[in-house]
């Protein structure tokens, strides 16, 4: 059998030794050994020379049942697992399935174990570590000291599915514990998918007192103005109107620990979602707002400098009626009016401006700006020229076509693409 390097080095040491060539003092330097065990090896060598270096468990195999058993049920796991005929471990890190193989499957073993086990079947991690290059310092900001202080709201678009189609999730995490406390997906980055994610929020902690998101035209108007006047954007409006501050982040490093939360869910959520069976937006909206955010405090939960919430609950009656994207519109004399290549009809209002409004939850409605009175609408048809955002041909879909299913052009823009002046912010009333 063959010594490793280590063990050639002792040998030869050691017949130099033995040969007169070497002191035993300036061996035991050399080697960094005591000259005690360099005169154990000078022994050894004359008995039974370079063999008496090979150590007597090399090459035996380990004898442990248990062990051989765990083993051979984590591969039997990893390779065999399927949920809708698909294997939720492909593209899993060692951390993530050493963690279910705990929680799920009652297996206990180390990272660096299961690490070995999966290396021996020729799977190493999906994460590639990157040389780091020197970059700009950004100084470090301390977490805020109140849950609901502030929280970072940003949005990225992923293969949660895996199946080759980008999907954007958007969401609000909490500066002090780093948690998501509002998550919505959609077809893209879009003003409905913020607004259901803040609705979220609101239902599950309240309204926080801060939010902090980058400079995206969702957020604030980017263009200059003449006037001196505050030019807001419609998600600009409501956070008004629930009083809530609202200031943008100059770069990503600024709003770093969403930016991370994004990375960590990249590498987790994909697999979480195959081992749930969740493969549409559906199913992943009702999962990410009732279940996720308690799998991710169980393991990531921060714990904040003061207990006191500063999440202020409201009236969710109010927050839905504000919740929603408006567009000024023009009804005719027939009762008829456009939104983007679809035809409304609506017979309580003629031949005046009106507003109009969607949001998840009610669909689409018109209001009279100078009544703020309701009106009900039906669909009379399509037009597909329009340019149509997809999340709102999805919406439209749900509330007036069902069971139809007509082929739009899709085009995909955002939401958000007019700044209403007659809409007014109006302070709501904080309850609790």
């Amino acid at each position: 059998m063959k010594l490793n390097e280590s063990q050639r080095q002792r040998a030869r040491t050691a017949r130099l030794c033995a040969e007169g060539k070497l002191s035993t003092r300036e061996a035991a330097f050399k080697m960094g050994l005591t000259m005690r065990t360099i005169q154990k090896d000078i022994i050894k060598y004359r008995e039974s020379g370079k063999s008496a270096f090979i150590h007597g468990n090399t090459g035996k195999k380990r004898c442990n049942p248990e062990n051989e058993r765990r083993k051979e049920k984590i591969i039997q796991i990893f390779n065999n697992t399927r949920i809708n005929g698909n294997n939720p471990f492909e593209d899993i890190t060692y951390t993530y399935f050493t963690e279910i193989l705990s929680e799920q499957f009652n297996i206990k073993a180390s990272i660096s174990h299961v690490k070995s086990i999966l290396n021996s079947q020729g799977y190493y991690t999906c994460i590639k570590h990157k040389v780091k290059k020197e970059r700009r310092a950004h100084l470090f900001r301390e977490r805020k000291e109140h849950f609901g202080e502030l929280v970072q709201a940003d949005g990225t678009p992923y293969d949660w599915f895996k199946d080759g189609k980008k999907y954007c999730i958007q969401g609000f995490v909490d500066d002090a514990t780093g948690c998501p406390v509002g998550l919505y997906m959609t077809k893209n980055e879009c003003l409905l998918g913020y607004m259901e994610a803040f609705v979220n929020m609101s239902l599950a902690y309240g309204i926080p007192m801060q939010v902090y998101p980058d400079k995206a035209s969702v957020f604030f108007v980017n263009r200059k103005t003449d006037d001196n006047e505050k030019h807001l954007t419609q998600f600009g409006v409501m956070m008004e109107s629930f009083g809530v501050d609202m200031f943008p982040a100059h770069s990503p490093q600024a709003k770093g620990r969403i930016e991370r939360f994004w990375q960590t869910i990249q590498h987790r959520l994909p697999n979480l979602f195959r081992l749930k069976g969740i493969s549409t937006v559906e199913q992943a909206n009702e999962f990410l707002r009732d279940e996720f955010p308690k799998i991710y405090k169980a393991r990531f939960f921060k714990e904040p400098k003061n207990k006191e919430s500063c999440f202020v609950k409201a009236d969710m009656k109010q927050i839905t009626s504000v919740m929603k994207a408006t567009f000024p519109g023009h009804i005719d004399k027939s009762g008829i009016f456009l939104l983007k290549g679809y035809r409304f009809f609506c017979p309580e209002i003629t031949d005046r401006k009106i507003l109009i409004h969607l949001n998840e939850r009610e669909g689409l409605w018109i209001t009279d700006p100078k009544t703020d009175k309701r009106y009900s609408v039906k669909l009379v048809e399509s037009d597909t020229s329009g340019d149509m955002p997809e999340v709102m041909k999805v919406l439209i879909d749900r509330v007036f076509l069902k069971n139809a299913k007509p082929k739009f052009r899709e085009v995909y823009m955002d939401i958000d693409d007019v700044v209403l002046s007659q809409i007014k912010p109006r302070k709501l009333r904080k309850v609790g």
